[in-house]
């Protein structure tokens, strides 16, 4: 049978082309070897990385806080003082009616004068007592009577103390020449009045006069797993972006129950002032030591509970057990492996011998 020469020409082709398909196929692709399944990476410097940070705010300072609660039971006759107004130390704020002060004004004023008539008394005694003129039961009586009018009169000076009202006022209390009033008892503004006229208030109630002023720095940070403040660097990085370098002063004896975080309380330097209720976050920097690098935190792994990180040395993949210091999400301060030295970004991806 003749095939025509159409079909011939198209054969050959065909038969060609599946030569020319044998002759060059591509190899198969070799698997990749174990050290190719993760990353190499660079250990860096640890100097200045921060490897920690937390949310912060600023508390207001305990001298810087004042809250103005009678006493004793009062009645308000009058506020001295505005918001916004800027008080002194001392000054009045509100004047009230306390029957307990003017109690004990009444009876200091009176333990006062017998404190006077006693002690005249008891001179004039001793003055006959060396001449014999004079028996000795009427001298003990004397320094009886004496001492308890001073006992009376120390008991009502606490009492006015207490109502911030110095003794030495009880006579111009009686007279009614000096009205009974709350003072503060720092400088700064008033920043809350919470009563009004003819109010009245018990001890221990809400206060009627909130003072703010000025005071030491302290910020509080609350870190969600613990902090060795050993050579850590701490700075104070406001909502606004201003930053603030920090002093490390104490930490936590426990963990938060509410939420599991570890307080830590740190100062500014000296003479920075930091507005009490700012937020922001502190950062916990580490300064470069000698032998420390950084490496990422899935570089290191665990073999009979001791860490190890893969290296490259001279070309091929081995374990070095290494000395974690720090931690943080992403990267580890480790000791053991220098600076540039090549790391598996993953150790439970790399082989090592």
């Amino acid at each position: 049978m003749k095939i025509p020469w159409n079909r011939t020409v198209a054969l050959a082709a065909v038969l060609a082309l599946a030569a020319c398909g044998k002759k060059g196929s591509a190899p198969e692709e070799e698997p990749p070897t174990p050290s190719a399944r993760t990353p190499w990476v660079k250990a860096r410097s640890s100097e200045g990385v921060p490897l920690l940070e937390a949310p912060a705010q600023v508390l207001p300072s305990p001298e810087g806080q004042a809250a103005v609660v009678p006493p004793y039971r009062a009645r308000i006759l009058k506020i001295l003082v505005r918001s916004g107004q800027n008080v002194k130390k001392g000054q009045a704020l509100v004047e009230v009616v306390m029957p307990e002060v003017s109690t004990a004004a009444g009876a200091y004023a009176a333990a006062t004068t017998r404190v006077d008539a006693y002690g005249r008394r008891k001179a004039q005694l001793d003055a006959l007592k060396k001449d014999g003129l004079v028996r000795l039961a009427d001298v003990l009586e004397a320094e009886t009577k004496l001492a308890e009018a001073q006992a009376d009169q120390q008991s009502a000076a606490a009492a006015l103390r207490s109502a911030q009202i110095e003794p030495s006022e009880a006579a111009d209390i009686v007279a009614g020449r000096k009205p009974v009033v709350l003072r503060s008892p720092i400088a700064g503004m008033v920043t809350a009045i919470g009563a009004g006229v003819g109010d009245s208030r018990e001890p221990g109630g809400e206060p009627l006069v909130r003072v703010s002023g000025e005071g030491d720095s302290r910020v509080e940070a609350r870190f969600a797993r613990p902090v060795d403040p050993r050579n850590a660097s701490y700075e104070f990085i406001a909502s606004g972006g201003a930053h603030h370098h920090l002093t490390f002063v104490a930490r936590a004896p426990m963990i938060d129950p509410r939420d599991g975080t570890i307080a830590v309380w740190l100062v500014p330097d000296a003479g920075t002032k930091l507005q009490p209720g700012l937020t922001g976050r502190v950062v916990v920097s580490l300064p470069g030591a000698a032998g420390a690098s950084v490496v990422p935190s899935r570089a290191i792994g665990l073999e009979e509970g001791k860490p190890y990180v893969v290296v490259r040395r001279d070309g091929k993949p081995q374990k070095v057990q290494v000395d974690v210091f720090a931690t943080s999400g992403a990267e580890a301060l480790v000791t053991g492996v220098a600076v540039d030295e090549e790391v598996a970004a993953d150790a439970a991806l790399a082989e090592a011998p």
